[in-house]
């Protein structure tokens, strides 16, 4: 039950794997990543035809804390893992840490109709193994006449990558595939392509410096809105449409969910295929991948585009390495505004629906994920915070607004610098209120000329000081349930010194410990 599991920090058995069954496994949220088989020292833990078997390990080991640590549903090292993103310049609380945001597409044709999408995950993969950056990439493939059912494929020349699939709707265990790729292929540098959760476990890998993760050389994200249970959705599609799995040649993410046959198209609302969702992924705020060094997925309304979201050095590193060779081409995402539109607006729908689900478990009594318990730092963490002003972390270069602009003037800010709140100021640049990307999607297009900032913004503002602790700020985040707080001079709150968000807290967090 939340709040009282044996596998929360502090109360932790000697074999994590107890801890894991009882917090994860039993409760449903386990999503079969397969991590743990390839961090077991023992291998005690294996997934085989999408279930998980154990054999006791403490018949080998007195002690042992990985399989609990590295699972991408637990806190221990949730905080850690920010490193990875922690020197990208810009912070976004729905899309995470990164450092540019470009709209690509494969140059291959052949590619791109293979990927029924921009085709540049797989113009990456096979690019970067071609010119020898990667010796084989860990990617998913669907099985044959079984689109959505995908199994974990160990890519070891570009050619393989071709059935690589760019989206994923159903669990594939690509953690186990990754450690299979350094034990029993020796493989060295390892391009790592996965889901949210999927990244975050070989992330916490890296974190917990398994030697594993000596052969990672980067993490390619996929965007994900929901994995599903196959099972139930493949019943609800039968059941909904008359829909065999073997009809289905892909399943795409828009406005809705556009699931193809070779005959035709069905078009379902987001909020009907839910109840299919995995237990734990109604509880995960992640739409973009935030920890991988680039991140990849659709770019509606625009069709064989992709949105790419470069967050690491490596990240750049790699993306410069498939441009330079032609193997892609790019498009600024300020050209096409309802491209981030869109994104924006599924980033915070995802997390505005864990948020919900994480509500609605407590208040009912019913467990929820350990990672997913509201933040409850370590001593150390908060110590961090109570000894950090909130002058030194916040944003002090902050883009405003005028009030007397339009809705549509404020889009294209929004598309230049990607924030999603900005502050409010009036024609002698004193603070009357802040707008945020929910303000903006209240106003229909055709009234958005018409509109202006002042009209929409909220006057009623929650602030800070530069001399407050970060814990206060934190707390008083938590209070008001918001993402961001105003920092006010304290002598004259119309003016304007900067913006704290929790992305800087984590931050901060992430670089202290």
């Amino acid at each position: 039950m939340e709040g009282s599991s044996p596998g929360m920090r502090g109360h932790r058995g000697l074999i994590a794997f107890d801890d894991l069954n009882l917090n994860v496994i039993t409760q449903g949220f386990c999503t079969l990543c397969g991590a743990c088989e390839a961090a077991c020292p023992v291998h005690a833990i294996r997934i085989e035809e999408n279930h998980l078997h154990y054999d006791d390990c403490s018949r080998f080991l007195d002690l042992c804390p990985i399989c609990y640590d590295i699972c991408p549903h637990t806190e221990p090292l949730s905080i850690e893992v920010m490193r990875f993103v922690a020197d990208a310049p810009i912070r976004s609380s729905a899309l995470g840490s990164y450092r540019r945001i470009v709209l690509a597409q494969a140059t291959d044709p052949e590619v791109r109709e293979l990927s029924h999408s921009g085709g540049v995950v797989t113009a990456i993969l096979a690019q970067s193994m071609e010119d020898g950056m990667i010796d084989s990439a860990i990617i998913s493939e669907a099985e044959p006449h079984a689109a959505l059912k995908l199994r974990p494929q160990i890519s070891l020349v570009p050619d393989d990558v071709l059935s690589a699939v760019d989206s994923k709707f159903s669990a594939s265990s690509v953690g186990k595939a990754f450690g299979n790729a350094v034990r029993d292929y020796g493989k060295a540098k390892i391009a790592f392509v996965g889901v949210p959760h999927q990244v975050l476990a070989v992330r916490k890998l890296e974190a917990w410096q398994h030697k594993i993760v000596r052969s990672l050389e980067v993490t390619l994200g996929l965007f994900c809105l929901w994995v599903f249970s196959l099972d139930g959705l493949l019943r609800f599609l039968e059941r909904r449409f008359g829909v065999q799995h073997s009809d289905i040649v892909r399943v795409d993410l828009t406005d809705q969910y556009e699931v193809h046959t070779s005959k035709d198209l069905f078009e379902i609302p987001v909020e009907e295929i839910t109840p299919h969702i995995l237990n734990k992924c109604k509880t995960c705020p992640d739409f973009t991948s935030e920890l991988a060094d680039i991140s990849v997925g659709g770019a509606a309304p625009l069709r064989d585009w992709s949105t790419v979201i470069i967050r690491t050095k490596k990240g750049e590193e790699f993306f410069r390495n498939v441009s330079e060779k032609g193997a892609v081409k790019t498009m600024e995402v300020r050209e096409q505004g309802d491209v981030l539109t869109h994104l924006l607006s599924r980033a915070m729908h995802k997390k505005k629906i864990a948020l919900d689900e994480v509500k609605r478990l407590k208040q009912r009594g019913l467990s929820i994920p350990p990672i997913n318990h509201a933040l409850t730092f370590l001593r150390d963490e908060k110590s961090i915070m109570k000894d950090t002003r909130v002058g030194d972390i916040m944003t002090k270069d902050v883009v405003t607004v005028q009030s007397h602009v339009s809705v549509d003037e404020l889009l294209d800010t929004m598309t230049r610098h990607h924030h999603m709140g900005y502050p409010v100021a009036d024609e002698e640049s004193g603070l009357v209120g802040v707008v945020t990307f929910e303000d903006f999607m209240k106003v229909s297009k055709d009234r958005r000329s018409k509109v202006t900032v002042g009209q929409i913004a909220k006057k009623k503002l929650v602030t800070a000081y530069p001399d407050d602790s970060v814990l206060e700020a934190f707390e008083k985040m938590n209070r008001h349930e918001i993402g961001r707080l105003i920092v006010v001079d304290p002598r004259d709150h119309s003016k304007l010194r900067g913006v704290l968000t929790r992305t800087d807290i984590m931050h901060l967090l992430g670089r202290g410990i």
